[in-house]
């Protein structure tokens, strides 16, 4: 391994393996990958638990077969432990860098060299195509290693890195000034995320949830209006003031019949969580309220330089639990039941 740490580096480490789409995670001992040229090896600190990687291990996303075994993990934060050969521009060994969705892309086609690399089609994600971060170390492309500030403790930051990326992308694509009302569907972690950054852009924020605890959080992070999922939430909303931006986190395909009610002419509405099934869009509405419907996906290298700075600066009070190594596949599971307050976080020191 060329331009290791000082320390040896072992030659196996713990990984939680998904075997086969819809089985449990395992825990293994495979050998620490060895970084090619243009890469970094990476001892992980923390990774953050998501929802797709829940996704993922329950066999939703239709993966090839060919795909597993697979390290899931895509919220990872770790310090820079090795080089491979002739690797120019990466960061020196100690650095903490993040591993998110994104592994990598072409950086030739019309996306990755317009700022919107996330929609490159030729994009590997960590977890996906290449291995994650549910990992004792993990690799990374150097030219896709983004530094994470030493002012963001890696337990609180690790979920930044995809939940908090995704919000802020989702709003810097929305037409959002000071006093823009913005809906949030879905108050869980991404939803969280995204009532923060929106309040800190001088929005005003309504929230629809069914869980009455999630309303309640939401409360306590600034939110202006919540209301209960329901028939009547959307006019609810739209008493309140109306949407003039709406951004779903909320994977359900019922959520549309709220947004028709609430949105104000104008509106901006941003799709955000996973989705299958169709949703009964109107032609005539949308042509008679001037609306955009958009889809976001994660970040870019540069939006996720820009949040981190902003994070750094701006602590965002998302609950952020702890939890070691070994329990990662019953966190998986305490996401599928609802049974987290904000989000999980494996902490590689427990």
């Amino acid at each position: 391994m060329s331009d290791a740490a000082t320390d040896d580096l072992p030659r196996t480490m713990k990984a939680a393996i998904c075997p086969a789409p819809g089985a449990p995670l395992e825990m293994r001992q495979v050998p620490v990958p060895t970084p090619a040229q243009g890469e970094v090896l990476v001892r992980l600190e923390t990774c953050g638990v998501c929802h797709s990687d829940l996704h993922l291990r329950d066999g939703q996303e239709d993966l090839p077969d060919s795909f597993y075994p697979l390290i899931l993990g895509h919220e990872g934060i770790g310090r820079v432990v090795g080089h491979g050969p002739n690797t120019r521009g990466a960061p020196a060994i100690g650095t903490r860098i993040g591993l998110p969705w994104i592994f990598d892309t072409c950086l030739a086609c019309k996306p990755c060299m317009t700022g919107h690399e996330t929609l490159c089609p030729e994009n590997t994600a960590r977890g996906v195509q290449k291995h994650g971060a549910f990992a004792e170390y993990a690799l990374c492309p150097a030219n896709f290693a983004i530094e994470i500030p030493e002012a963001i403790d890696p337990l609180k930051g690790a979920p930044l890195l995809c939940a908090g990326l995704t919000a802020w992308s989702a709003l810097r694509k929305a037409r959002i000034e000071a006093g823009t009302n913005v809906l949030i569907i879905g108050a869980g972690g991404l939803g969280q995320y995204g009532i923060l950054i929106a309040k800190a852009r001088g929005a005003r924020v309504m929230v629809v949830d069914r869980d009455p605890a999630k309303l309640e959080t939401a409360k306590r992070l600034g939110a202006d209006a919540t209301f209960e999922a329901g028939e009547t939430a959307g006019a609810q909303v739209k008493a309140a003031g109306g949407a003039d931006a709406v951004l779903n986190f909320a994977p359900s395909a019922a959520i549309w019949d709220t947004v028709e009610a609430a949105v104000n002419p104008m509106a901006d509405i941003v799709a955000i969580a996973m989705v299958h099934d169709p949703m009964p869009l109107s032609m005539m509405w949308l042509i008679d309220g001037g609306h955009r419907v958009f889809g976001s996906s994660v970040g870019t290298r540069q939006e996720m330089a820009d949040f981190l700075a902003f994070a750094a600066t701006h602590p965002l009070g998302v609950d952020v639990e702890a939890v070691s190594f070994e329990e990662v596949d019953v966190a998986l599971n305490r996401l599928k039941s609802g049974d987290v307050k904000g989000r999980l976080c494996i902490d590689f020191a427990r």
